[in-house]
């Protein structure tokens, strides 16, 4: 009997609760299951909370903008959003503001192809770096005697830069607190260290977005409060515990992992470790799906998680599947909630830039001085901040070549002014760069180079070089600095040795001999750069040079020479090899200031002036003209040398040789498939021993066509050159030039 009382008393209460809150709803409802979530527990129309929460998935969690779309369109409220990898990226955005329509403009905005970029951004680089270094295609760093093995990839540089683009307003305007964005959002990361899942709730958004997409393997962790964050997908596929956890009455699922199909057997060792680690997967989302009152699963095909393409159709398709569980999010949302239009919490974005720079710190910096890290930092105490200004330092501070990662974290003092915390993660200070090149006259070549960077502290590079290869030799070290002690000034200071044997021809263009130059070499220059795109620079150039007509003579002669040398630089290209917009000009000169009696004095200058200039369709065109002229008392071994598919088609490299040359040329160029350019080149030019011989009909034309791309072992082209002389030549390269 008592427990029978118990029951009737409890069903009885029940009852009376149920009719109390269906009369307290004035418009009433046509399913009187829509106040009770999928776990049968009562909601209370006031303080109602829905909950977001996006998986990952890569490029496939684009779809995620047309949920929200769906969602915006129909009036359903989101009050807490979490998110996982690109469910993150979405989801923290449209906490920082921007909703569906605006994420849609932005992912048609962002370069998806350089973002995935560790090399520094083009308009960052300094120029004197530009053209400074070897390029290796292999590089290994050391600590001391430690070998750096890298985290993953990608360093997700660029990655954090938009970000914080894009997120750091609104981060400040809610006092770097999760909670106070215009949604509260959490994004989903896991302790590499300790394999803790964290939801985040405040600091920096952008980083704690970069860690919480930081796939192990492909990304760098990303570095938040001294823990090394990595993708929360690694544990927490669909975070619908998370906005659980944060409040949420009614759970909105959206599931885009894409996994290999059940019952579909693999075919190879991929397929296997995929449908392994999705067998895990799928384990792991399970409790978390079951706590979704509603799963939104976008059927986006075959569309792989690395294809960032195609966004228009992933948004499509996430707004169709989102609208065809409309019915079913309503049921189950009050109608007063739905009726009721809820505000976002409106942030204020303009606080951030009316705020006054009152600190500027660097942190993590263990090698490199902060005042040569603060130099590419254009912002200083007591500067109102701006946004664009502090993007564009930090791309700045990176281009350094000294850095994994940069980033700002922003904070607010005690008397309300802005502290701007610049970031850092040294890379180590010592490497081995190892390159290789093909070309038709040379065949391979390679090098080893050594670089200890920061030698003492401003940046330096200390740089030991050997060069092999058939025609080229070189060994020797240099000591280089783009930013002397955080100045504009530069300096470069070297001593080698060189051997060079370069071809002798024939009119048919057949070689027959070759020279025989050998150097001692030591110079000392000092620069300045302006803008990051000027570099002018001088000094002076020691040499002890034998040579001889032919490498068959047993005598050389020999000689030391003094020069004075110049050289002026301006270049915006956007890359050293196949740019794609730009301007690039080039003067430089020398002097003798030493002669002996049987040498007369010799001075001789060149000058080069070449545009790049887009066209629609891929297509581009790049007109140039180079000169050069002397004194024209220039011995053998200083007379200028020109040939090759571009400057003088249908002669080989290095084939015409002259006191004074020109060149004026014209080349075309239009990206097809997988990134080759087919290139269609024509030039007029010749060498000159007397500057009365260059008249118009003494130069000689010709064309070339082929193909050219830029691969990892450097550019790759395949050309084929003619003149009007009936000389032709196939010329093929590949490798970065050294």
């Amino acid at each position: 009997m008592v427990s029978i009382n118990k029951e009737v008393k409890l069903l009885s209460m029940f009852l009376i609760l149920f009719f109390i809150t269906t009369s307290l709803d004035i418009e009433g409802q046509d399913d009187q299951s829509n106040n009770f979530s999928k776990n049968g527990e009562i909601k209370s129309d006031r303080n109602f909370k829905v909950g977001l929460a996006l998986s990952g998935g890569g490029a496939r969690g684009i779809a995620h903008i047309g949920v929200l779309i769906a969602l915006e369109e129909e009036g359903i409220p989101i009050d807490y959003i979490a998110g996982t990898s690109m469910g993150s990226i979405v989801g923290g955005l449209y906490a920082a503001g921007y909703n569906g329509k605006a994420q849609k403009e932005i992912v048609h905005q962002i370069d998806w192809e350089g973002i995935f970029n560790e090399n520094p951004e083009p308009g960052s680089e300094l120029i004197s770096k530009r053209y400074g270094m070897m390029e290796s295609i292999v590089t290994l760093r050391f600590k001391f005697w430690d070998i750096f093995i890298p985290f993953g990839l990608m360093n997700g540089q660029r990655i954090n830069d938009e970000l914080f683009k894009y997120t750091a307003k609104a981060n400040y305007a809610a006092k770097f607190n999760f909670d106070s964005l215009s949604i509260p959002y959490r994004p989903v990361v896991v302790d590499i260290s300790t394999g803790e899942v964290v939801a985040i709730d405040k600091g920096d958004l952008a980083q704690a977005i970069r860690g919480s997409m930081a796939i192990p393997f492909l990304f760098y962790p990303a570095k938040i409060n001294d823990r090394y964050m990595v993708d929360g997908g690694v544990l927490n596929v669909i975070p619908t515990d998370i906005v659980k956890n944060m409040g949420a009455d009614v759970i909105i699922g959206v599931d885009l992992e894409g996994l290999f199909p059940l019952g579909k057997e693999p075919t190879n060792l991929m397929e296997i470790a995929d449908h392994t680690i999705d067998i895990m997967i799928r384990e792991l989302k399970q409790k978390n799906i079951a706590l979704a009152d509603v799963l939104i699963e976008p059927q986006l095909g075959q569309h792989s998680s690395t294809d960032y393409s195609e966004f228009d159709s992933l948004i499509a398709k996430g707004y169709r599947a989102a609208k065809g569980k409309m019915n079913e999010i309503k049921k189950i949302i009050p109608y007063k909630i739905l009726e009721n239009k809820k505000t976002k919490h409106q942030l204020d974005l303009t606080l951030l830039e009316k705020s006054i720079i009152g600190e500027i710190n660097v942190i993590g910096n263990e090698y490199l001085f902060s005042e040569a890290i603060l130099d590419d930092f254009a912002l200083s105490v007591g500067d109102k901040f701006n946004l664009g200004i502090a993007v564009q330092s930090t791309k700045n501070i990176y281009a350094s070549n000294l850095f994994n990662n940069v980033w700002l974290e922003l904070d607010t003092l005690s008397n309300e002014k802005l502290k701007v915390n610049i970031k850092v993660i040294e890379k180590y200070p010592r490497t081995i760069g190892f390159g290789v090149n093909y070309r038709e006259d040379e065949g391979v070549s390679g090098f080893v180079q050594i670089i200890h960077f920061n030698l003492f502290g401003w940046g330096e590079r200390l740089m030991p070089l050997f060069r092999f290869g058939k025609l080229r030799t070189k060994a020797g070290i240099e000591m280089a600095n783009d930013r002397f002690f955080g100045t504009p000034l530069t300096f470069n200071n070297g001593l080698y040795y060189e051997s060079e044997y370069p071809y002798l021809y024939n009119t048919a263009g057949d070689h027959y001999d070759q020279m025989d130059f050998k150097r001692v070499v030591g110079l000392f220059s000092i620069g300045v750069q302006a803008y990051r795109k000027i570099h002018v620079s001088g000094g002076l150039r020691w040499e002890r040079i034998w040579y001889k007509n032919n490498r068959t003579n047993d005598g050389y002669e020999n000689k030391d020479n003094l020069f004075l040398y110049g050289k002026m630089n301006i270049d915006n290209t956007d890359n050293r090899y196949l740019p794609t917009k730009g301007i690039r000009f080039v003067m430089e000169g020398e002097t003798i200031l030493n002669y002996e009696k049987n040498t007369q004095p010799f001075s001789k200058m060149s000058t080069e002036l070449s545009g790049v200039f887009p066209l629609p369709f891929k297509q581009r065109i790049n007109p140039f003209v180079k000169i050069g002229t002397s004194n024209e008392k220039l011995p053998i071994y200083e007379k200028f040398r020109i040939g090759g598919s571009l400057i003088m088609p249908g002669f080989s490299r290095d084939e015409l040789w002259g006191n004074h040359y020109a060149i004026f040329g014209i080349t075309y160029l239009i990206e097809t498939i997988k990134k080759i350019n087919f290139q269609f080149n024509v030039t007029y030019g010749n060498v000159f021993e007397k500057y009365s011989n260059f008249r118009w009909d003494n130069l000689i034309g010709g064309i070339s066509i082929g193909f050219v791309t830029i691969s990892p072992i450097g550019p790759i082209s395949l050309l084929y050159g003619r003149n009007e002389l009936g000389r032709d030549q196939v010329y093929l390269s590949a490798g970065y030039e050294f």
